[in-house]
C-alpha cells in the first residue's frame, strides 16, 4: 500500500457505503437539525409572503369598498415593502444560513469529504445540532437520503452521483417554482385590470387603488421568478461538469480524486447559501416524482458509460 493510499478514508477502490450509513442516527441528526433551520427561516419567509400577498387581496378591496382609505392603504403597502425587504428578508437568511450549514455537515461527513472552513467558517456546534433535531419527531421523511444506486461504485465516484441527485433535484424544483410564482403573479395582475374594467376605474384610480396595494406582490412574483431561473440554470452548470467528471472517470482518461468533488461540494454549498428557497410544501408535492425522475437518470448515465 502506498503513503498516498494510507490517507484514503475507505480502502482503495471500497465504496464509502452511503446508502448505508446515511440512516445511522448521527447522520439523521445533522439533516433533522437542518430541516428545523429551514422551518425556521420559512417562517419568516411565510410571514413576508402572508403580508405582501395579503396587502395584494384585501388593499384594493378596502380601497375599492372604502375610498377614504386609499392612501393609507398605499402607504401601509409601500411601508410593509421596505419591512420585508429588509428585516425580514434578513431573519430568513440568517435561519437560511444555519440550515446550510448543518447540510453541509451531513454531507461532508457522510461523503468522507474536508470540512471547507475558508468557505463555510467553522462546524455547527453539536450542541446546536442537537436542540435543533429535537423538535423533528419522524425520521422516517430523511431515510435514504439520497436513493439512487451506487451498488458497484467505489469512492469517490459514489459522492459524485450523490452530488449530482441532489444537483438536479434541485434544478429541477427551482425552475418548476420559477414558472409557478410568474403565472401566479401575472395571473394576479390581469384580475387587477378586470376589476378595474368592470368598476370603470380612471387610471389614477387604478393605480391608487389596486395598483400600488398590489405592487409589493408584483415585485416579488418577478424578481424571485427571475431569481430561480437563474439558479436553476447556475445548478444546471455544475451539473454538466459533473457529467463531464463522470465521462472522464469512466473513459479512464482522468483519476477522480476527492478533490474534484471537494470542488463540486463547494458549488452546492454556495447555490445553497446564496440561493432563493423553494417552500418545503412545494418540494413535498413534487418529491416523489422528481425522486423517480432522479434515480432513472442515474441509471441511464450508468448505463451510457458501461
Amino acid at each position: 500500500m502506498t503513503a498516498e493510499a494510507a490517507k484514503l478514508p475507505v480502502p482503495e477502490g471500497a465504496s464509502a457505503r452511503i446508502t448505508e450509513r446515511q440512516d445511522q442516527p448521527e447522520h439523521l441528526q445533522r439533516l433533522k437539525a437542518y430541516s428545523r433551520y429551514y422551518q425556521l427561516a420559512h417562517r419568516w419567509r411565510r410571514a413576508r409572503a402572508i403580508g405582501t400577498f395579503g396587502l395584494a387581496a384585501i388593499g384594493p378591496l378596502l380601497s375599492l369598498l372604502v375610498p377614504s382609505t386609499s392612501e393609507l392603504v398605499a402607504a401601509v403597502s409601500a411601508g410593509w415593502l421596505v419591512v420585508g425587504r429588509t428585516w425580514l428578508s434578513w431573519m430568513e437568511q440568517r435561519r437560511t444560513l444555519e440550515a446550510v450549514r448543518a447540510q453541509e455537515l451531513f454531507d461532508t461527513k457522510l461523503f468522507l469529504l474536508p470540512w471547507n472552513g475558508s468557505l463555510a467558517g467553522r462546524p455547527p456546534a453539536p450542541d446546536d445540532l442537537a436542540a435543533a433535531a429535537r423538535a423533528i419527531k419522524n425520521d422516517g421523511p430523511y431515510k435514504n437520503w439520497y436513493s439512487i444506486d451506487l451498488s458497484g461504485t467505489p469512492w469517490p465516484a459514489d459522492v459524485l452521483l450523490c452530488q449530482r441527485q441532489s444537483m438536479v433535484w434541485s434544478r429541477s424544483d427551482h425552475k418548476a417554482y420559477g414558472t409557478t410564482i410568474l403565472v401566479a403573479g401575472v395571473g394576479w395582475f390581469l384580475i387587477g385590470l378586470v376589476v378595474a374594467l368592470v368598476a370603470d376605474l380612471s387610471l389614477a384610480e387604478y393605480l391608487v387603488k389596486i395598483f400600488l396595494p398590489s405592487a409589493p406582490a408584483f415585485l416579488d412574483s418577478l424578481d424571485l421568478s427571475r431569481l430561480h431561473w437563474q439558479h436553476a440554470t447556475s445548478r444546471e452548470q455544475v451539473q454538466h461538469k459533473i457529467h463531464d467528471l463522470w465521462r472522464d472517470y469512466k473513459a479512464g482518461t482522468t483519476v477522480l480524486s476527492a478533490a474534484d468533488c471537494r470542488q463540486i461540494q463547494d458549488s452546492a454549498y454556495l447555490l445553497r447559501r446564496d440561493g432563493p428557497r423553494v417552500p418545503q410544501l412545494f418540494y413535498r408535492l413534487r418529491r416523489s416524482r422528481v425522486d423517480e425522475s432522479t434515480r432513472a437518470g442515474t441509471m441511464a448515465l450508468r448505463a451510457d458509460e458501461d
